[in-house]
């Protein structure tokens, strides 16, 4: 699948609009890299970011999100293509996250169970997905979270081939594929 596919697959998943930040780190060639240290997120946020993206998109009989390298991804996306504004908001949501799952369960998020971790982000989602339907012009911190760990999943080598069926492109055409013939899969083409 090339990297301008897989931008529109991830539009489609968050209802049409990417962000340009997003947009420039995918085309920008993103590997992840064997050995690398956060660079805007301290060692704790970067660990939270990991755990939150695997909630969005854990393993299951394919890699989840922390094996596709999803939060050095999101790393690079704040510090290399953010705004300030941007990278400060969702900096932010972290803490605000922080302190209301302490408020609503006496612990850190780290130490809570993926029930009550779900829980918090599913309110989370809720809120973000109410923001964009009214518009609000700079997405929350969950709407930030979600398109990022999106776009880093399906447009890494992991999501585009493990996840996404992956068909390159032939001279040959078919059409009206059967569902139960890829596995129940959605197709990623190199084209």
């Amino acid at each position: 699948m090339n990297r301008r596919e897989a931008l529109k697959r991830v539009a489609l998943l968050l209802g049409g609009a990417i962000s340009a930040p997003v947009v420039n780190a995918v085309l920008s060639g993103y590997r992840p890299l064997p050995r690398y240290t956060p660079r805007t997120l301290n060692a704790e946020q970067n660990e939270l970011v990991t755990t939150i993206a695997e909630l969005i998109i854990p393993a299951t009989d394919t890699p989840g999100a922390k094996e596709a390298g999803v939060g050095q991804f999101i790393d690079l996306l704040l510090t290399e293509w953010h705004p300030a504004p941007d990278r400060e908001r969702f900096l932010a949501g972290l803490t605000d996250l922080e302190q209301q799952f302490q408020q609503r369960f006496g612990k850190r998020f780290l130490d809570g169970t993926a029930a009550e971790q779900t829980e918090l982000l599913a309110k989370l989602d809720e809120e973000a997905l109410a923001a964009r339907r009214s518009r609000v012009k700079d997405a929350p911190f969950f709407g930030m979270m979600k398109e990022m760990t999106l776009a880093g999943y399906y447009t890494s080598e992991i999501g585009a081939t493990e996840e996404l069926q992956f068909q390159p492109a032939t001279d040959k055409f078919e059409g009206c594929i059967p569902l139960e013939r890829n596995g129940g899969r959605t197709w990623a083409e190199i084209g």
